[in-house]
């Protein structure tokens, strides 16, 4: 395993976090526009995971990762990142070269042994390597597996204006559509063998998570409810994206609340360096995020 490919074992599953691309020294201000500097150098917990943000220069980390679950005889992949040779709007995201397959290829799996595809929502770094180019057309990466999509948040992705902001429904969802590789689930669903959705909406409409429930241990991947460990501190900072912060801010105050009364593990989709680790309650309206190292 690499900084690039992190495992743990949780209970009957076992994790593996493939990241796409992880960028230091970014101003907060990009993705939160209401946070100020104290804001970073304020939260000292933040350094006991070094890179996660840097208080003396008021900057973050931020990754794009996706994690690949193997439980109950199944191989689950959620949220598969930007992908290759989209053209998108966010330069950073544009026409990417990564070797984020290789790097899958490397952790020992296969395209057709993926079983289910799980999108806790339809940004464009939520579903890229959903597809792939393959003479001059895009086409499903995973050919055995289900892609699960929440009606709600289908709606909402396939909407004209969405379109036009984001561009990812054409060459990343309607070639699975085509393909008949998909499912369309309530945002409660029950996946079985210990896995369901949970509805987490606010940064998009049909936003869910995804709780998993084998062996001794609870555990969840977060989704985008949450874009950074910083939001622990302050669930009050909306990110950029969040199409109804009002909203979001509940749901992360409530997500937090629950998972400290269960003792539940969180998988950040986007939280750098550390990104699994459990909430603990850290004053009024307040908690922290304390990372699991990874599997040696």
């Amino acid at each position: 395993m690499s900084e690039e490919t992190l495992r743990w074992t949780i209970g009957a599953v076992r994790m593996t976090a493939l990241v796409e691309a992880e960028t230091s020294g970014i101003p907060p201000q990009f993705f939160f526009p209401d946070i100020t500097p104290d804001d970073i150098r304020g939260v000292g917990w933040l350094g006991d995971d070094p890179g996660v943000a840097d208080a003396d220069n008021a900057t973050m980390a931020m990754r794009v990762q996706a994690f690949v679950l193997e439980v109950g005889g199944r191989t689950v992949l959620v949220d598969p990142c930007v992908g290759n040779g989209k053209r998108r709007n966010l330069p950073f995201w544009n026409d990417l070269s990564t070797p984020w397959l290789e790097r899958f290829h490397a952790a020992g799996f296969t395209e057709d042994g993926i079983d289910l595809v799980v999108h806790t929502h339809l940004h464009e770094d939520h579903l890229g390597w959903d597809t792939r180019l393959v003479d001059g057309e895009w086409v499903p990466t995973f050919p055995g597996a289900r892609h699960l999509y929440v009606a709600a948040e289908l709606d909402w992705a396939a909407a004209p204006e969405q379109q036009a902001r984001e561009g990812s429904y054409l060459d990343s969802i309607e070639p699975v559509l085509r393909a008949g590789l998909a499912d369309i689930v309530a945002p409660d669903a029950d996946l079985g063998g210990g896995l369901r959705l949970r509805s987490t909406p606010g940064h998009t409409p049909g936003h869910v998570s995804l709780e998993v429930t084998t062996g001794a241990e609870r555990f969840v991947v977060s989704g985008d409810l949450m874009h950074h460990q910083l939001q622990a501190a302050n669930p009050s900072l909306a990110e950029v994206g969040d199409t109804d912060a009002p909203r979001a801010r509940e749901t992360r105050r409530a997500f937090m609340d629950d998972c400290c009364g269960t003792g539940a593990l969180v998988a950040g989709t986007h939280f750098p360096v550390a990104p699994v680790g459990r909430f603990e309650v850290d004053g009024p309206a307040a908690w922290r995020f304390r990372s699991v190292a990874a599997d040696a």
